[in-house]
Formats: structure tokens, sequence, C-alpha cells
């Protein structure tokens, strides 16, 4: 075989391999730029909460707490859960979530957390801060579409002495937290 047949085999497997990888590449961006609009849907929903938007009705389930933790001193946490009832056909008693939003601290360290949900429910997307105890802030954030992975965006590096393992949401922990607060009525109740 003559080296212009290699390399022209070469180039053209390597153009028929390198293709796949592109295209799924370009879908994962157009997936997450969709996600990004949803994400701007949901702060401009949440305005509403408790009113009428879009033929649903937009409400809210807002938690407080405020305690004394001995040895830390004063913790907050505040959760928020923003869910439409009822659906486009007619009224029900269903409750879909559409965004969480939930900060704490411990000591002076912060928490951050945001979950996004799709239109059926599930989770889309999911962004983690917390400030280690150099200060430094460490973000996480997870894409999911039809509840898989399409994209993450972690730290390369977490200094351990700073960010305990234990403070770093893995993609399943994360996804079990956001499935967590879709059972409204466990919150209600």
């Amino acid at each position: 075989m003559s080296v212009m047949k290699k390399n022209f085999i070469i180039v053209a497997l390597t153009f028929f391999l390198t293709i796949p990888s592109l295209l799924l590449a370009q879908n994962t961006e157009e997936a997450v730029a969709k996600i990004r609009k949803n994400y701007a849907t949901a702060m401009e929903k949440i305005k509403f909460a408790g009113d009428y938007h879009d033929n649903l009705y937009v409400n809210s389930i807002v938690m407080n707490v405020n305690e004394m933790w001995g040895g830390s001193g004063p913790h907050s946490e505040k959760i928020e859960v923003y869910y439409n009832m009822g659906n486009d056909d007619s009224w029900s008693m269903d409750r879909t979530v559409f965004f969480v939003r939930k900060k704490w601290n411990v000591a002076v360290r912060e928490f951050f957390v945001e979950i996004l949900y799709n239109e059926k429910g599930l989770p889309e997307f999911y962004f983690y801060k917390v400030y280690g105890y150099d200060g430094t802030p460490y973000e996480f954030r997870y894409y999911w579409k039809n509840g898989k992975l399409i994209k993450s965006i972690c730290p390369e590096a977490v200094n351990n002495e700073a960010l305990p393992a234990d403070e770093i949401p893995t993609l399943q922990s994360a996804y079990k937290e956001a499935i967590n607060y879709t059972k409204v009525d466990n919150l209600l109740y």
C-alpha cells in the first residue's frame, strides 16, 4: 500500500471518528444553552410567587431556621421551594417544583445551592457554592438532560484542608438532593 493511500485512510478514519464527538459537543452546548434560558425563565416566574402566571399558579414555600449552635455560634438556614399548582388543562392539586434555593451557614462559612427543574419536574441544573476554611469560594455545576448528566463544571483541584470531602457534592448526592425537594407534600404536611 502506498504512503498516499495510508495517509488518506488515516485522514478518513480520523474524520469519521471525530464527527460524532463534534456533534455530541454541539448537542451538549445547545442543551446547556436551553437550560440557561430555562433558568432565566424561572427567575422571572419567581417574581409571580403567590399569583397566576402563564396559565399556572406559581407558589412557594419558604422556611427559615435560626438556631444557636454550641461551639460554632449562630446558624441560619433559608430554603425556598417554588412550584406550579395545577396544569394547563384544568385546576388540580398537582404540584410541580421548578426551582429551589437554599442558603445556610456553619459558623462564618456560607453554603449556597440552586436547583432548576424541567417542565416534567426532573432536575436539569444544580449549583453549589461553598467557602472553604481558607475563604476560597468553590463552585460546582451539574447539568442534566432527562436525568442523565450532560455536563459538569467543578474545580479541578480542591484543597482538602480548606474543603473537606464530605462538603463536596457528588453527582449522585446532588441528584438525590434535587429529587428530595420535588416531594412538596412532604414539606407541607
